[in-house]
């Protein structure tokens, strides 16, 4: 998930990046190696700390995906890994990404496909607990939420969405 959701940021110098639910910090740590500035987000105090140590040199603040506390057209870049299955109002979430990313900005985004529903790559209670989409559910996600270029790839039953703020 790593890697696709770098590789599609294709990040480098002057990109500024947000991560949702930036988890253990992994993908902030391997962004700042590019020379783009990082700052991630999580709703869990715990994530926060261990992020800031893991990617010391990024912004990591405590706060919800719902609200993000960001001026407009801040980032160039945003990016969620395994977030959006977890998300109540995953369409609201997405506006606020559109909301903070500037002009032609980039979102990535890699989520859990159905088909891995109750697998270990989504293993149940958990499972249970989650939002699966569909490609189609996915791009229409995206597209109530005002982005555009939305495309999804299907990677062995993990998915990628790229959009445009």
């Amino acid at each position: 998930a790593r890697r696709a959701i770098l590789g599609a940021l294709a990040l480098g110098p002057g990109d500024q990046l947000l991560e949702i639910g930036c988890g253990g910090g992994m993908l902030l740590r391997d962004a700042l190696v590019t020379g783009a500035s990082a700052t991630g987000l999580d709703h869990s105090a715990e994530m926060v700390e261990l992020t800031r140590e893991r990617a010391p040199g990024a912004e990591v603040v405590l706060a919800q995906a719902g609200r993000l506390p960001f001026a407009n057209d801040t980032f160039t870049a945003v990016a969620m890994s395994i977030v959006l299955i977890f998300l109540d109002d995953p369409v609201g979430v997405l506006r606020e990404c559109r909301r903070v990313l500037r002009s032609r900005g980039r979102l990535a985004l890699y989520t859990t496909g159905p088909e891995l529903r109750g697998t270990p790559a989504a293993p149940e209670p958990i499972a249970s607990l989650g939002h699966f989409y569909s490609r189609h559910e996915l791009v229409e996600l995206a597209r109530r939420a005002a982005l555009r270029d939305v495309a999804v790839r299907d990677d062995n039953g993990g998915q990628l969405l790229t959009a445009r703020a």
